[in-house]
């Protein structure tokens, strides 16, 4: 149930940090839907597009001798920075959107005013 009462923006910004808690964060802040949109979708979109172009780009390579590697391991080294990039990138905004998103939810709902 989303919150009716103020929310701790603290705890929200912990709440992103841990897997589940971090869609229950922005439900409580009634801000789930733009969560995904803005942040989960484009981290999708960013993974398969780089596992795509990984495979594209070793396509022609032979399998390793454990036939568990494809490709050149060297050249994936590139790829997992990229992606812990854009993942650390997508974090960062997923904090600063659950910070400015919670305070204008407590905003509506101070009493003290």
């Amino acid at each position: 149930m989303p919150a009716n009462h103020k929310v701790s923006v603290a705890w929200q910004i912990v709440a992103t940090f841990v897997p589940i808690a971090n869609f229950w964060a922005f439900y409580r802040i009634r801000k789930l839907r733009k969560y995904v949109l803005y942040v989960i979708v484009p981290e999708i979109v960013v993974s398969i597009a780089l596992l795509a172009y990984y495979y594209s780009v070793n396509a022609g390579t032979a399998w390793g001798d454990d036939a568990l590697a494809f490709g050149d391991p060297s050249s994936m080294f590139a790829f997992q920075v990229l992606g812990g990039i854009v993942g650390y990138g997508l974090q960062g905004f997923a904090i600063y959107l659950v910070i400015i998103w919670s305070r204008q939810h407590n905003k509506v709902h101070d009493t003290t005013a």
